[in-house]
């Protein structure tokens, strides 16, 4: 195979990724929206917190008994 036939390849090859990279981004887009709706509607059960849940830094609720780590000061 010839270096231009390798480099039209290559391209094509990029077009396509590229592509799928914007429709994979396309389909997170929607799944956050989605998401989103669903936490500000009551009536979807597990969307939002328990109103006694702390939320995180990364609005992720801390993990039952995952408090602090043990200091092992038993």
């Amino acid at each position: 195979m010839e270096h231009e036939e390798q480099a039209e390849e290559m391209e094509h090859d990029a077009e396509r990724m590229e592509h799928d990279s914007d429709r994979v981004g396309d389909h997170i887009d929607e799944a956050r929206k989605g998401w989103e709706a669903k936490e500000q509607d009551p009536r979807v059960p597990g969307a939002q917190p328990d109103a006694d849940e702390e939320e995180t830094g990364t609005g992720k609720s801390h993990a039952a008994g995952a408090g602090e780590p043990d200091s092992g000061d038993d």
